[in-house]
């Protein structure tokens, strides 16, 4: 599952919020969820954060509110689901906020609170009294009171949400929060007792976020309380460091796929298995062929990956030894890389991989082609005819991948492909990739 969840009502808005996490280290996408939400299930397994864009900003505020449940229960379960608004608080964020206290309360079980703290320090947007400051100045004396479809009458905070959602709401005002931790967190549990439902609380500051982040945690231990998060994005990520999810944030192995029979094919991956520790798997195939038993391939492959951790490499492979080669039927010879490579697609919609090392021509054509890929960005060569790039369409778009050949290169050309595939990874970690369903409509 994802960690975070975050529903936005705009895509600039959503993609700052991405931004954000990916900066702090979490793998992070930005899906359109506009139309359908059927692409966040395909996101939540690949990323630590999923941003989906509703587009819901100036549509119907019920509308807003179902795009939003569909949005959580598409992506669920998550650590921390977010409702992303607005810096200056046009649209839906009362319908938006309710819909999302409602939805993970369904899903929970829980008691479910919003926290709201809609300061963006950084983009000079603060909260003072429960007030949304532009620039140090109050919405409705600012240019987005002549907004021509959502103009701001007001920056009172808890009645902008309660023009849409009678919440339960109290205050949090800037003296607590800048005042002892002990009574900052005092102060939330107060509200707690106080059955609210919306907790929205001053910042002008990174640090005051922190700290309300952190006390609303420490203020919700030993109840059965859930918190959502009503920000432009900082105060998510506080409370994502709160809870701890950016230090369980984690890379995914890498996968290797060779297709290849070759002698020098073996001799690489025992190479790579001698010097990175990455023993080959040889895969299942059907009785008397040596055509992929795609069921029984998934099946090894699910096992492997789920055992395998942050700088693992996965090595799946049609020749390990000498006595794998067989004897290829002429019927057989597209079967061989189209059973691989679908018990590999059916893996990578369950499990995330940092990045994707192939070897041999027609299980690369045929992965890629049961990935849903247009074809392959190229930035370049590992060592000659050994290609580095990433995926473009498809699902996996921006997934980086290293190419090769069975008969290109020498003993250690696996190994540098793989290295170089993992330092290429961890140089786009923080790059925030972008999806949309691979389904027509």
């Amino acid at each position: 599952m994802a960690s975070v969840l975050l529903v936005a009502d705009d895509l600039t808005g959503g993609n700052a919020a991405a931004a954000g996490f990916a900066s702090a280290g979490l793998r992070s996408v930005t899906a359109s969820a506009a139309e359908r939400s059927d692409v966040i299930p395909e996101m939540v397994s690949r990323f630590d954060v999923v941003v989906a864009n509703t587009d819901s900003r100036h549509a119907d505020p019920d509308v807003a509110r179902q795009l939003a449940r569909a949005v959580v229960r598409a992506g669920w379960p998550a650590r921390l689901v977010c409702n992303r608004i607005d810096t200056t608080l046009r649209g839906n964020v009362g319908a938006t906020t309710e819909a999302l206290l409602r939805e993970v309360g369904e899903l929970t079980g829980s008691r479910v609170v919003a926290l709201c703290a809609p300061a963006y320090p950084a983009a000079g947007r603060h909260t003072i009294g429960g007030h949304q400051l532009l620039g140090g100045r109050r919405l409705e004396e600012t240019e987005v009171a002549r907004d021509a479809r959502t103009p701001m009458r007001t920056s009172d905070v808890v009645e902008i949400v309660h023009q849409q959602a009678p919440l339960t709401a109290r205050k949090v005002d800037m003296a607590v929060v800048t005042g002892p931790r002990v009574d900052l967190v005092a102060a939330v549990r107060t509200a707690l007792d106080d059955g609210a439902e919306l907790l929205v609380a001053d910042a002008t500051t990174e640090e005051h976020l922190d700290r309300i982040a952190e006390a609303a945690v420490a203020a919700a231990e030993g109840r059965d309380v859930v918190w959502v998060t009503v920000d432009p994005g900082p105060a998510s990520l506080a409370m994502a460091r709160a809870l701890g999810l950016d230090r369980t944030a984690h890379g995914a192995p890498l996968l290797v796929v060779s297709g290849s029979a070759t002698e020098l094919t073996r001799r690489q991956l025992r190479r790579l298995a001698a010097e990175r520790g990455a023993q080959p798997h040889r895969v299942p195939t059907l009785e008397g062929s040596a055509v992929p038993d795609a069921d029984a391939t998934t099946k090894l492959l699910d096992e492997l990956l789920t055992a395998a951790g942050q700088g693992d490499v996965v090595v799946l492979a049609t020749v390990v030894e000498d006595a794998d080669v067989r004897r290829i039927e002429p019927g057989d010879a597209d079967r061989i890389p189209r059973e691989l490579a679908r018990a590999v697609r059916r893996n990578l919609e369950t499990h995330a991989v940092d990045g994707l090392f192939t070897t041999g021509g027609d299980v690369t054509a045929a992965v890629l082609a049961e990935l849903g890929s247009h074809g392959l960005e190229i930035s370049g060569e590992v060592v000659p005819l050994a290609v580095a790039g990433s995926v473009v369409g498809g699902p996996w778009d921006g997934l980086q991948v290293v190419t090769k050949g069975g008969l290109i290169g020498d003993a250690g050309t696996t190994v540098a492909c793989v290295d170089h595939l993992r330092r290429t990874v961890e140089l786009n970690r923080r790059h925030v990739a972008s999806a949309e369903s691979r389904t027509p409509y």
